[in-house]
């Protein structure tokens, strides 16, 4: 089972995990919430503070809260250990990485406290100087007055940085327990015949040429780019951007660029480039469409410039590629025929 066909879901009963959330958030003080590594939330709030209820009421700081879940749960998984930092209002959030072999399926996000010393923490995104900002008289949902917003920030709870690193160490550990024991289940229920099918599978498989294989593992230092790659192999025959992923990463395009080739060892364009051509490859070998038909679905402008790409890294057209392909296969079946 690898990391990367790995999820959240498969890892937690949501139900039972939002009971020792809620648990774990009266015991330790702090508000809790689950997120994937989106940032997108796959449990309820636990104790969530009357602060930021209000907030996330506001559909701009809303968007900018899921962002400080995203950047902080992918920030904790580069580090290999819980994150503390400061969220875009000021106020003290806790990351906590939820990795299963390797990969990075999401955090535990504690907090909504405030330090008396927050010198040594980061903060995650730029925030207006103004709280005055947040109220538009245009968003009904929208703060009433400054003053109403001040009075529940004031409400917070105080809390020194020891206790907070501590709790994010339990947290941690408790994580580790819970993936180890999910995953220890899961392997020791697979069906005999799946494992069967799996090693066929292994040894039958002959889609994919050596010489198009890309790195599809994701280094931890670079494990914010997982959003990116995944939208890339779910849409293949479109064309994707590198100003829509660095956007979709929350990150710059130079530094999307930078880090994506440290990452795979080739640029965002190759990388795109390669994905194309291997869908090509499993066209050709798996389907009767012929070659124009295949480079529309692939989103390529035209035809030759398909053909040219293609004999660049294969050393033949398409066409040539499927009549060997077909050749080959005839030859095995009839060999295997005669024996």
């Amino acid at each position: 089972m690898g990391a990367d066909s790995l999820t959240l879901m498969d890892i937690l009963d949501i139900n039972q995990f939002q009971e020792l959330q809620d648990s774990l958030s009266i015991s330790t003080d702090m508000a809790l919430l689950t997120v994937d590594y989106k940032g997108i939330p796959v449990t309820e709030h636990s104790e969530c503070r009357n602060f930021c209820k209000m907030v996330r009421k506001n559909i701009h700081y809303q968007d900018l809260c899921q962002k400080c879940d995203s950047r902080g749960g992918l920030e904790a998984a580069r580090q290999q250990k819980p994150y503390i930092y400061i969220c875009h209002m000021g106020i003290v959030d806790l990351a906590v990485p939820i990795i299963a072999e390797g990969g990075y399926l999401g955090a535990m996000m504690a907090g909504q406290v405030r330090i008396d010393d927050d010198s040594m923490l980061e903060m995650i995104l730029n925030r207006k100087s103004e709280l005055l900002s947040l109220y538009d008289s245009s968003d009904s949902e929208s703060f009433k007055s400054i003053d109403e917003i001040n009075t529940l920030y004031s409400e917070l709870p105080i809390m020194g940085y020891d206790k907070i690193e501590a709790i994010g160490k339990v947290l941690f550990g408790m994580s580790k327990v819970l993936v180890d024991r999910a995953l220890l289940i899961k392997k020791t229920t697979i069906p005999i015949i799946e494992v069967a099918k799996v090693e066929s599978d292994r040894k039958s498989q002959n889609v994919i040429s050596r010489r198009n294989t890309i790195k599809t593992e994701i280094p931890t230092k670079y494990v914010f780019l997982k959003p990116a790659i995944e939208f890339m192999h779910q849409h293949i025959n479109d064309k994707v951007y590198l100003e829509e992923m660095a956007i979709l990463c929350n990150v710059s395009e130079s530094y999307f660029s930078k880090c994506f080739n440290k990452a795979f060892d080739m640029s965002f364009t190759a990388y795109q480039m390669k994905l194309k051509l291997q869908m090509a490859e499993n066209l050709l070998k798996q389907s009767t469409k012929n070659v124009n038909q295949i480079s529309d679905e692939l989103g390529f402008d035209h035809a030759s410039y398909f053909i040219r790409v293609f004999k660049k890294t294969f050393g033949v057209t398409p066409a040539m590629y499927k009549q060997l392909y077909i050749e080959k296969t005839q030859l095995e079946y009839k060999n295997q025929y005669n024996q």
